[in-house]
């Protein structure tokens, strides 16, 4: 029985670096497994559009490449094992494609296992399908009011349909919509031989994947310290040196640039969740709340604690649906005043419209570069009421900006309709601007936006005892079978191996230093944090830079303070969760990315929003 695994990530989002999986395995040759995350909520609506255009794709055609380029490193032998939900909505055509893609490159032996049985859209289809709305998400339309709008619907799948394909030999696995960290729970079970009730350990196991799940977010990307990462112009990719008990050690290869430290970590686990002690997944329910973090050496960091129990009884959907049509242009506008020049650009753009009799649900004009991506802090008073808000107690370089002194806007301005014609009025519309509207009117050399099909998002909830992973096989172009095939695992580690993988007692080199910052008299100074979207919603996760000071973080940081600095884009609610155990505080703003047409639709601005907070009224230690 092996005693540890090592298993690295090499796609955190569709569209990340094409050459990473190369690039990992010529680092780090000895992995044991390899996951690539290609999707999201928007993604699957993508790859719908794609498939009714030609019924054989669905699925991430960048995959496919990134795949060949594993030719050479199989046909000499190579071990690591691809675990990949690309297959999207189409994971068999995916798996075709590829072993077409290996066969040309003369790599002959691979065995595809081809998990699916996620797609529940026929389900849903059906007006007395027992689906329920997911709670929480905000205003969200009933089921039988989008049903005939409906373009996907899939359940997020647990581990078990990996685990099947790699028990019986799967060099490469290929997914459907499969919940993000089960692709590391899949091979953890295969590879450990542990049951899917052992809690405790699958605990540990989703611990590791939602680490893992988003690439170089763990190695140092979008890091509130991001300027004072080394190396970033070849920032690894994180690997995972996981036990026999679950506990792990995150790293990244010695070669490569980045950062692994508790900051990272800490920041990658409280990105994109809810309630930090009941994290749920279809495999188990997870607790951060008795984590415990260890930085051993520069660049390895372990992680160990998470307590589990059964998963709920049902799965969550994502769904999409059709919700009329959008369309946004930008224009740059420079000289004095930019912002109010670029701001009636705007207006007058859309009063034209109207005049010509044409109405749109939502419209909206942003100023980026004058704090228009995320609007927040106190309402302006006075002579500053009506030019927007201010992002918190304004310094007089905050003032300057927001009165009008910049020097360069972008002018965006976005509309959503129901009809297609009022939108394609508004792409012609907008570029009149560049002669009749203010001096220094330019960046308008992408000619006039395109107008795209709008996508909402319908998250709901099923049973799990509806849904049966289906498991496939490709072993060559043109066959496909059901049988099962015998397992081929990869040589046992050799001893150096095992003395690589082990995490040393006592570090090598010391641990980084805390990083010494300019005051800025805001919460970056007491705290770095990460923000992402969740469905309609968006969290934000806020840890102490010094433990010492988590009280006082504790005490000033409410969950009311939140809401009123989030005013201006309206939450339904704000909750507030308390992580003693990483220093940190978790926000879920519900409700506060119901606006799509928003530039910061996904709420990856909102961390540093708050971060900007004024710290006035902060209770200094002593």
């Amino acid at each position: 029985m092996r005693q540890t695994i090592r298993i690295g990530n090499a796609q955190g989002f569709w569209g990340d670096r094409p050459s990473a999986a190369a690039d990992l395995l010529k680092q780090e040759p000895g992995l044991d497994f390899l996951t690539l995350d290609y999707l999201a909520e928007v993604s699957m609506s993508i790859l719908a559009t794609q498939r009714e255009r030609d019924p054989a794709y669905g699925y991430a055609k960048d995959f496919v490449p990134v795949v060949t380029q594993l030719a050479d490193y199989w046909g000499a032998g190579g071990g690591c094992r691809l675990i990949a939900n690309a297959g999207g909505l189409n994971p068999l055509a995916c798996a075709q494609a590829c072993l077409a893609a290996l066969e040309k490159a003369g790599c002959r032996s691979l065995r595809i296992g081809v998990v699916a049985g996620d797609d529940v859209l026929n389900w849903l289809l059906q007006p007395d399908s027992p689906v329920e709305p997911l709670m929480g998400s905000g205003r969200q339309p009933s089921l039988a009011n989008v049903r005939s709008r409906l373009v996907t619907a899939n359940a997020y799948l647990g581990c078990r349909g990996i685990v099947k394909a790699l028990d019986a030999g799967a060099d490469l696995v290929i997914t459907g919509r499969v919940a993000d960290p089960s692709m590391v729970v899949g091979a953890c079970v295969h590879a450990f031989g542990w049951s899917l009730d052992d809690w405790p350990r699958l605990a540990q196991a989703t611990v590791a994947g939602h680490l893992l799940e988003c690439g170089t977010q763990l190695t140092g990307g979008i890091a509130t310290d991001w300027l004072d990462v080394p190396g970033l112009v070849d920032i690894g990719f994180p690997i995972a040196e996981i036990d026999a008990q679950g506990g792990c050690v995150v790293t990244k290869p010695a070669a490569s640039g980045g950062r692994v430290s508790l900051e990272t970590v800490k920041e990658q686990l409280l990105y994109e969740i809810g309630d930090p002690a009941n994290y749920l997944s279809p495999d188990v329910c997870v607790s951060f709340a008795t984590l415990q973090l260890e930085q051993r050496a520069e660049d390895r960091v372990a992680v160990r604690g998470a307590t589990g129990g059964p998963p709920p009884p049902t799965l969550k959907v994502s769904a999409t649906y059709r919700d009329g049509f959008r369309s946004a242009a930008q224009l740059t506008v420079f000289g004095i005043a930019a912002r109010r020049k670029a701001q009636l650009s705007g207006e007058l753009v859309l009063e034209r419209l109207r005049r010509n009799g044409w109405h749109y649900r939502d419209q909206l004009v942003e100023c980026l570069g004058a704090t228009a991506s995320v609007p927040c802090g106190r309402p302006p008073t006075g002579s500053d009421a009506g030019n927007g808000n201010l992002a918190g107690g304004a310094t007089n370089a905050d003032l300057a900006l927001h009165l009008g002194a910049a020097q360069e806007v972008v002018l965006r301005v976005a509309v959503e309709s129901a009809s297609q014609a009022a939108v394609e009025a508004f792409t012609r519309e907008i570029m009149p601007m560049v002669t009749a509207g203010p001096p220094g009117t330019t960046g308008y050399a992408e000619g006039r936006p395109r107008v795209h099909t709008l996508f909402r998002y319908w998250p709901g909830l099923i049973g799990a005892d509806s849904i049966v992973d289906q498991l496939q096989w490709l072993i060559s172009r043109d066959t496909l079978s059901q049988r099962a095939i015998p397992p081929r695992w990869p040589p046992p580690p050799t001893d150096a191996l095992h003395r690589r993988s082990a995490a040393p007692s006592v570090p090598s080199k010391p641990p980084p230093q805390p990083l010494h910052r300019q005051p800025t008299g805001r919460l970056i100074d007491v705290a770095y944090g990460r923000s992402g979207d969740k469905g309609t919603g968006a969290n934000i996760g806020i840890i102490a830079r010094r433990p010492e000071e988590y009280p006082q973080l504790l005490a000033w940081l409410t969950a009311q303070r939140v809401a009123d600095f989030f005013a201006p884009l309206a939450p339904d609610r704000v909750q507030r969760f308390e992580v003693p155990n990483l220093h940190g505080l978790n926000f879920v703003l519900d409700g506060i990315l119901r606006r799509g047409l928003r530039n910061d639709a996904q709420g990856k601005a909102l961390a540093q929003a708050l971060l900007s907070m004024p710290l006035d009224d902060f209770p200094r230690r002593g």
